[in-house]
């Protein structure tokens, strides 16, 4: 892989945003129109749920779903009264379902994502990593399917909507005069409010001695929008270092720079963010892949910072490495489900139920809720909103649906395993 560099030069992309400018906007969550970061979990490749105007949103295989919020019915998007949706043989008429979004076989799974913003929910299709890319717009009453943007020749692993901007990673390829291939990694910026819409690159990795994997784990709250590169670097002996870093993009003042905290040593790491009352968690580590099952039952610290990276103050010591931190901005949940995912894959000898730790805004430990029997322990559940925690199911025979925990129970659960309501897909 071609040697390359972190560009910190950002091209001047202005993001004007619908009804109002960018530095206007408040530096807290907006309802409807910014990233719903409680739906990721450290499992998935994209959010599959969406909390909307009129209900919940949910991506399951080729189609878009919707529950309800009046009838409590699981139902596809589309409202075309003789359209048969997924049960629909004849492919063209498939095709032509509002809920219907191609999911070929060699589809990524960065692109099986949905994302909801401004009434509109907004999913990619691909047909493999480096063909034809298409984002589609869904109208919120699944009366409309329409074409936003096309890729071709490039890969996209991970992105957002976030205060109407579709925010990207690029992968692609060039060759230079001799023929050489070479390989780029960008993080862009769509506006999805423009008529006449042109990407805008806002950060280019290509740092000498650095082996990039690309550009990971895009999220965003209030004015800021973070995201995590990864790789390997030169260590001056010949050998290779792991190179994982998060960078805060200043939405307002297009500034970027990298997430640290005094006193950081060179081989710490920092790969995600949480966000809490306005604020962001951090957990910095030193990733030892020869020793994986101490790393992960040992001990670290948790920090918090503003949104732009300053002010930090540990936030809590002596946490569980293995553990991951949620929130929903109500709560803050602390759970085991990363450890139990290894545990699955047989990576770690960890026997422990799937469990969340819940606090409130005073760090008083609330409630301690056990996930339900069943629910797939290679994807972490997203913890929700503040009124329920879904998850979706896949039985044997193929049938699917959702369970739904009512999060006005949380204080009276004490360990046991929650009581969901069974939603499924009919």
């Amino acid at each position: 892989m071609k040697k390359r560099t972190i560009c910190l030069s950002v091209s001047i992309f202005l993001l004007i945003l619908s009804g109002c400018g960018k530095d206007t906007l408040p530096d807290s969550y907006i309802e409807g129109s910014d990233f719903q970061y409680m739906r990721q979990g450290d499992t998935d490749w994209e959010p599959q749920m969406q909390r909307g105007e009129k209900g919940y949103y949910f991506r399951q295989g080729e189609f878009v779903y919707y529950l309800d919020d009046g009838t409590g019915l699981l139902l596809p998007l589309c409202n075309k009264v003789d359209c048969l949706h997924d049960r629909e043989k004849d492919m063209e008429r498939r095709r032509s379902c509002n809920a219907y979004l191609y999911y070929g076989e060699f589809s990524n799974p960065y692109s099986q994502g949905i994302v909801y913003c401004d009434g509109y929910l907004y999913c990619l299709t691909d047909q493999g990593f480096l063909d034809e890319k298409t984002l589609y717009r869904l109208f919120e009453d699944g009366s409309r399917k329409e074409q936003v943007y096309n890729w071709s020749g490039v890969g996209i692993e991970g992105w957002i909507v976030h205060r109407g901007v579709f925010y990207y990673s690029e992968h692609f390829y060039t060759y230079d005069e001799e023929g050489e291939m070479e390989e780029h990694f960008a993080l862009k910026a769509l506006d999805l409010t423009d008529a006449v819409k042109e990407p805008g690159l806002i950060y280019a990795l290509d740092e000498e001695n650095v082996f990039y994997l690309g550009i990971h784990w895009p999220t965003a709250y209030g004015n800021y929008v973070y995201f995590m590169v990864d790789g390997s670097e030169e260590d001056g002996s010949g050998a290779l270092a792991p190179y994982y870093k998060t960078f805060i993009y200043d939405i307002a003042n297009e500034e970027i720079r990298e997430l640290t905290y005094e006193g950081m040593r060179k081989e710490e790491t920092i790969t995600s963010v949480t966000f809490w009352q306005d604020r962001i968690l951090f957990v910095p580590y030193v990733y030892d892949k020869n020793n994986i099952e101490d790393f992960y039952l040992g001990e670290g610290t948790v920090y918090i910072a503003d949104l732009d990276g300053s002010n930090v103050e540990v936030f809590m010591e002596n946490a569980p490495m293995g553990y991951r931190i949620r929130s929903d901005g109500r709560y803050l949940y602390h759970t085991n489900s990363f450890l139990v995912y290894l545990n699955a894959t047989g990576r770690l000898d960890y026997e422990e139920a799937e469990t969340f730790w819940v606090y409130d805004e005073n760090m008083e430990l609330v409630d301690t809720l056990v996930m339900p029997d069943g629910v797939n322990p290679l994807k972490e559940p997203p913890i929700g909103d503040a009124r329920w925690l879904m998850i979706t199911y896949q039985a044997d025979d193929g049938s699917w649906g959702v369970l739904r925990f009512d999060k006005s129970k949380i204080g009276s659960c004490h360990g046991a395993e929650i009581d969901c309501t069974v939603i499924p897909y009919e």
